[in-house]
């Protein structure tokens, strides 16, 4: 099942990555950030994340550790380098207010992941009680297909090289080539889905759990 899972999301990061290359050839920065960290006093998973710009369970899982078990000062910690971290950026250059994908806050069932062995590059919801899919940006519907595993999916472009996806969807009410705005309606979710939801900025995979903190509408 695992290894099932592991290939649906490689099949939609590979989808994704060469419809962005279509619509924006240039090859994205390498992040500089080393490899390790030296715990100092007063660390915590969520200040040490939070400087890395990752998940605490993220950091934690990479360590072998728990973020319920104890820092200690001097440790060094393994953290995600290079193509492992995809997170969002200090400035992801998002000028407009981010409107949530669905009429009402849900749950997170499925975070976002830096590693590369558990390769999922989006978030996926818990289905509630409302089905509406909305746009999180205006911009433009450049891919509608279907793939097992995600079922129905819209590729949205966006200003400064953003692009987002929306998944598990039952129907599609927008076409490749319509240009939506924040909270239009793109389709209306599987019955016994959540959305899958992901954010890229050109190739690099940003975490919209990170990108949605930042405020929405």
């Amino acid at each position: 099942m695992r290894k099932q899972s592991i290939l649906l999301s490689l099949g939609l990061v590979f989808l994704f990555s060469s419809i962005i290359a279509k619509q924006n050839p240039k090859p994205s920065p390498k992040n500089g950030i080393g490899s390790t960290y030296r715990v100092t006093k007063g660390d915590s998973w969520y200040g040490i994340a939070r400087k890395l710009k990752v998940s605490p369970e993220t950091l934690a899982k990479l360590n072998g550790r728990t973020i319920q078990e104890n820092l200690y000062e001097n440790e060094k910690l393994r953290i995600p380098k290079d193509n492992e971290i995809k997170s969002i950026s200090s400035d992801p250059k998002i000028k407009e207010k981010i409107s949530y994908p669905l009429v009402q806050k849900e749950k997170i069932q499925k975070k976002f992941s830096e590693l590369t062995y558990d390769p999922y590059k989006g978030i996926q919801f818990q289905r509630g009680s409302s089905s509406l899919v909305r746009a999180s940006f205006s911009g433009k519907v450049v891919h509608v297909d279907y793939m097992d595993g995600y079922e129905n999916f819209v590729i949205l472009e966006h200003e400064n090289g953003l692009y987002s996806v929306y998944g598990n969807l039952e129907r599609i009410q927008v076409t490749e080539g319509q240009e939506v705005k924040a909270k239009d309606r793109l389709g209306i979710l599987s019955k016994d889905k959540g959305l899958y939801f992901q954010i890229n900025q050109n190739k690099a995979n940003l975490n919209p759990e990170l990108v949605l903190q930042r405020g929405y509408e």
